[in-house]
């Protein structure tokens, strides 16, 4: 089977604590078409020393001030030649097994453009959350609309994929959003083509308090607000529209009561992601 090249992209700033966690994530995957490039905004904290000790595996890193996330993703994108594209977060984890199932996933589906897959949300120590209601996905085959009416439910970045040309013919990461950025771009790619699904544990997403998505929440929804004044333009307050996204939405509701029930039935298990602090 041919390898598609897949180049991750882990964007950096003060994250000591996890980032080597992080980075092992990815290179134990054992892809053998790996292109790992790491963006750090300037980190004071002990990330570079982290990066130098890992950089001989490291197609490329690099440590100097940016203009926030979104900046950071679009250098490292400016630079990947791979095939596939996605971003790690550095507080965050693939599941072993990731990379060889989207590899696989891209060969035998030449005609799909991005794919959303399974994962779940971990806290700082790595521990599943504990609440079963929408703390985990299997992926969402999402279209346009859904992404436009519902948002991002059930589709983790963490653990979705991409073509690098279809990346590239929609103009790529928007900078002027901090939070709302993935749910931008997937929107994007949406509109092009339908989402693929695998439904299979890809990645982790980490809750923690230092993390963004707990401390910048009105930050979040301002975003959030500009996203639909883009992409709604209106259609939310049309009979049309609301029965769209009332439709969407009662359907996600069976989708993650159905996944809560997996779980509560033990079809589904999510396991501790080991977790040692170095930093500390």
């Amino acid at each position: 089977m041919k390898y598609p090249r897949i180049s991750v992209v882990t964007p950096s700033f003060n994250q000591a604590r996890y980032l080597e966690q992080t980075l092992l994530s990815v290179l134990e995957q054992n892809y053998p078409n790996l292109e790992y490039i790491v963006v750090d905004g300037g980190s004071t904290d002990g990330s570079l020393s982290i990066l130098e000790r890992y950089s001989p595996v490291l197609a490329h890193w690099g440590s100097e001030p940016d203009l926030g996330q979104s900046d950071a993703i679009a250098k490292g994108f400016r630079r990947a030649t791979g095939e596939i594209f996605c971003w790690l977060n550095s507080d965050d984890v693939l599941l072993p097994g990731a990379l060889n199932r989207v590899g696989r996933y891209f060969e035998l589906h030449p005609k799909v453009e991005a794919v959303s897959g399974g994962a779940f949300i971990i806290d700082a120590a790595g521990t599943p959350a504990r609440t079963a209601y929408g703390s985990y996905t299997l992926g969402v085959p999402s279209t346009f609309d859904r992404f436009r009416f519902l948002g991002q439910e059930g589709v983790f970045q963490q653990a979705t994929f991409w073509r690098a040309g279809a990346y590239e013919a929609v103009g790529g990461i928007d900078r002027k959003f901090q939070f709302a950025m993935d749910l931008d771009l997937f929107t994007r790619l949406a509109k092009r083509r339908r989402f693929g699904w695998l439904p299979c544990m890809l990645a982790c997403f980490r809750l923690h308090e230092e993390c963004k998505s707990m401390r910048l929440q009105q930050v979040r929804e301002s975003e959030l607000e500009a996203y639909r004044a883009v992409y709604l333009r209106g259609d939310g307050t049309t009979h049309a529209g609301r029965v769209r996204k009332w439709t969407y939405k009662n359907l996600n509701r069976i989708r993650k009561a159905t996944l809560a029930g997996f779980r509560h039935a033990g079809l589904i298990h999510l396991p501790p992601v080991p977790f040692h602090d170095q930093h500390t």
